[in-house]
């Protein structure tokens, strides 16, 4: 594993990260950014959520505890949305951001969303959409930023005002004056 601080690490931060493919870099391209994609932690080396987000009388709703060395993510991409291991190959080039200011219940509500959209698949004209800057985004699928956002942003979080959601690229979510640099091997690209 990294060499990284998991006590500064909680669910509900965000892990971006980028890779040397076409769609990457073309994502890169559009948005001036350094980062093409944004996951969502949902585990650091333990489970410190895992029973919270249990409804009463069922299991939790994480089945995918993290195990030793590993860190989970729900993530969006060409698979759709599914929650697994960060890659190896992610941890090139990332940043991992938080909002110190979220509370428990807020963390919560987050990663409670995120487990809801598992299995709902990627949305290729969202992408589209977002490079070509049409409106072609699908309510019923999602693309990585997409769901961070909305995430948030249903727990009562903004992490942007001027973008619309249909829009939102991970470098607009990463240069939220919201969140707050925890650790990455990337410069920050906004200061």
């Amino acid at each position: 594993m990294k060499d990284i601080d998991f006590n500064l690490i909680k669910p509900g931060d965000l892990f971006f990260t980028t890779n040397p493919g076409f769609v990457s870099w073309a994502i890169r391209q559009r948005t001036w950014g350094r980062f093409s994609h944004v996951e969502i932690i949902v585990s650091e080396d333990r489970p410190p959520l895992n029973p919270l987000l249990a409804k009463e009388g069922q299991p939790p709703l994480n089945p995918l505890l993290s195990k030793e060395g590993r860190l989970d993510v729900i993530s969006a991409d060409s698979n759709g949305v599914f929650c697994r291991a960060v890659r190896e190959e992610e941890w090139k080039n990332y940043a991992i951001l938080t909002y110190p200011e979220m509370t428990g219940e807020e963390r919560v509500n987050v990663l409670r969303f995120c487990f809801q959209q598992i299995g709902k698949p990627y949305d290729f004209l969202g992408l589209a959409s977002f490079l070509l800057y049409k409106q072609l985004q699908s309510d019923a699928r999602w693309f990585c930023s997409e769901l961070a956002y909305i995430a948030y942003k249903q727990a009562g979080i903004r992490l942007q005002r001027r973008v619309k959601q249909d829009f939102i690229s991970p470098r607009d979510l990463y240069v939220s004056p919201l969140l707050k640099p925890i650790a990455g091997n990337a410069e920050y690209d906004w200061m």
